[in-house]
């Protein structure tokens, strides 16, 4: 997350950054007085244009990774697009770099993960700022980053769980897996492991005297990331299990999510059955944020130094398992007996096509290349995927269904 690229390497980079930061600056705005900055930080706004300002909207903060700006991120991630087709703010905090000369966000400094000191508190006074001038729905806060922003999304998360209802975390790490230098390299290399409760109790030492609800945390983690080693992800995942009060063990565990085979979600439920961690494993996949280039609706994001196109735009997804925006499911039933039919559907639209892939020993009754399909199960459970492609070849990918086959014995 941070020391990790060589001079020739770290000037190329900070190059891009100005090209960036001169080529979109006119995207955000500058507030430059936004209430106590003990971590001498930056805040930029993006607002959308048609936004109802009568209305209380949504809001995400959007921390960037070493090396970058809020500028450069704001294109790699497509965020600000995103809020402009759905109508919700977005805050980027931006890193100075006579703070850190990589521009990292200090996630492995006690003073700044400690609550109320440091960076953590100068993007509190920010989202304060936001809820006092613009018209927020404050239950419906949500933070994300990648590497160094991700760690620091953590601390916010976990300094402040009243604030955020859901952060995503792409490449980041536990709360407080590194405090000095030494520390923090140990964790990136994937040294630093904990009981799930020995975590717990670092974030709920934080705030002895909150016994709210603490935020849903989303997880992805490359598998094959070279800068933060894949553990991370399962430490995280335990820490903030443990914050939850359930098991490390995964309610429902899917590969080939939303029809790619790189990616395989974990999703741990709470008591009440919603997902309170959604862990994203994901092959094949190093230093970087998932994006899907290209000009058709459900397509966002550019390729960078920290983005790679995995024909899955995270930005989006992200959106989906925080409520920001309605997901695209397949109706139908998530279980069934042995040998028994079942109908599964989407939404019809008018030209286009349906692949449809389902586990193997069901048999397809009606329905293949269409909306609107009969199966008949075999004996094992599995996943249902659907991508539709229209008349303009622009592919839409549903979320997966897993279904559970049971024995009518």
């Amino acid at each position: 997350m941070f020391n990790y690229l060589d001079n020739k390497k770290v000037l190329l980079l900070l190059l891009t950054s100005f090209i960036f930061h001169f080529s979109f600056s006119q995207d955000l705005k500058r507030i430059r007085h936004f209430g106590k900055n003990k971590g001498h930080l930056k805040m930029y706004v993006h607002t959308p244009p048609n936004v109802d300002k009568t209305m209380p909207a949504p809001m995400v903060v959007v921390l960037h990774g070493c090396l970058q700006c809020a500028q450069t991120v704001q294109k790699q991630s497509g965020w600000s697009k995103l809020a402009d087709d759905n109508g919700f703010y977005v805050l980027y905090p931006q890193q100075r770099g006579i703070n850190n000369p990589e521009r990292c966000f200090r996630w492995y400094k006690r003073k700044h993960t400690n609550k109320n000191r440091g960076e953590n508190y100068s993007i509190k006074h920010m989202v304060d700022y936001m809820k006092s001038n613009y018209n927020i729905d404050s239950s419906r806060v949500f933070i994300t980053g990648l590497s160094a922003g991700a760690a620091m999304s953590v601390v916010m998360m976990a300094d402040y769980p009243e604030t955020f209802n859901a952060g995503a975390i792409f490449a980041g790490g536990a709360y407080k897996s590194g405090n000095g230098m030494v520390t923090a390299m140990m964790a990136m290399a994937g040294w630093r492991v904990k009981s799930a409760e020995k975590w717990g109790n670092i974030v709920r030492k934080q705030n002895p005297n909150y016994f709210g609800e603490y935020p849903r945390m989303v997880i992805y983690q490359g598998n094959s990331d070279w800068i933060v080693n894949k553990r991370n992800g399962v430490e995280l995942m335990k820490q903030w299990t443990n914050i939850h009060h359930i098991g490390t063990q995964a309610s429902e565990t899917i590969d080939g999510y939303a029809s790619v085979n790189d990616i395989h979600r974990l999703a741990y439920n709470s008591g009440t059955k919603k997902e309170a961690v959604v862990f994203y494993k994901v092959d094949k996949l190093s230093h970087a944020l998932l994006v899907d280039p290209g000009k058709c609706k459900n397509q966002g994001g550019k390729r960078g130094f920290f983005s790679k196109d995995k024909n899955y735009f995270s930005t989006l997804w992200t959106a989906y398992d925080f409520g920001l925006i309605s997901p695209p499911e397949i109706n139908g039933p998530h279980s069934r007996f042995l040998k028994q039919s079942a109908s599964y559907s989407v939404p019809l639209t008018l030209g286009a096509k349906y692949d449809w892939s389902f586990p193997e020993g069901c048999t397809i009754v009606s329905g293949q290349n269409t909306n609107n399909i009969a199966v008949t199960w075999g004996s094992s459970s599995g996943c249902i995927n659907v991508t539709e492609t229209d008349s303009n070849g622009c592919k839409k990918q549903f979320k997966t269904v897993f279904v559970t086959v049971e024995d009518l014995k």
